[in-house]
């Protein structure tokens, strides 16, 4: 059975996507005051932790200093944040959203899921998050309106601009490698 070079060249996209997925967000963490740590299949902690094949980790843990008085030892709030590139991110979630849910709650019951997408919704942002610490819900938020995490409109406004321009590049540069591989 061969492989339609078409679907490959869509897969290799949308992988790609994901990679700069992760990056945009770490910047919009970072730029927030966040420090960011790896954790995901590319950090140098997962060797540290011993995983099975089906355990999850997230991509990042972020923290951000707490504000406390008096010269007491300064707190950190650590949240696990998942970054997932999805074109569609409505569909994905009515498919498969409460599967991806109950698998990962118990384990990261504090887990953000940041969604990234080039195709939102009108008037949604291209960065929409699902906080688990909420309560799992199908319905994402646009990721500066929450407040909790204080991050600025501005700020994702900036790397919703980043997106626009950088993933449709991705799309070409698939296409043409899906073309020069295939021949034509």
């Amino acid at each position: 059975m061969a492989i339609n070079p078409r679907a490959r060249s869509d897969a290799h996209s949308a992988h790609l996507k994901g990679r700069v997925a992760e990056a945009l967000v770490e910047g919009i963490f970072r730029r927030a005051g966040y420090l960011v740590s790896r954790v995901g299949r590319e950090s140098q902690l997962q060797r540290l932790v011993k995983i099975g094949t089906d355990e999850f980790l997230p991509d990042f843990l972020v923290r951000k200093p707490v504000n406390r008085d008096g010269g007491q030892r300064p707190l950190h709030r650590l949240i696990p944040v998942e970054v997932k590139y999805r074109r569609d991110v409505e569909g994905f979630l009515q498919v498969y959203g409460w599967q991806l849910f109950e698998k990962v709650s118990p384990a990261w019951p504090d887990l953000c899921f940041v969604f990234v997408t080039d195709h939102p919704a009108p008037g949604r942002s291209a960065f929409q998050i699902i906080d688990l610490w909420s309560g799992p819900t199908s319905t994402t938020s646009d990721l500066h309106t929450v407040s909790d995490l204080d991050i600025y409109e501005t700020t994702v406004r900036e790397y919703e601009a980043l997106v626009h321009q950088i993933f449709p590049l991705l799309d070409r540069r698939s296409t043409a490698t899906g073309e020069l591989a295939s021949g034509t």
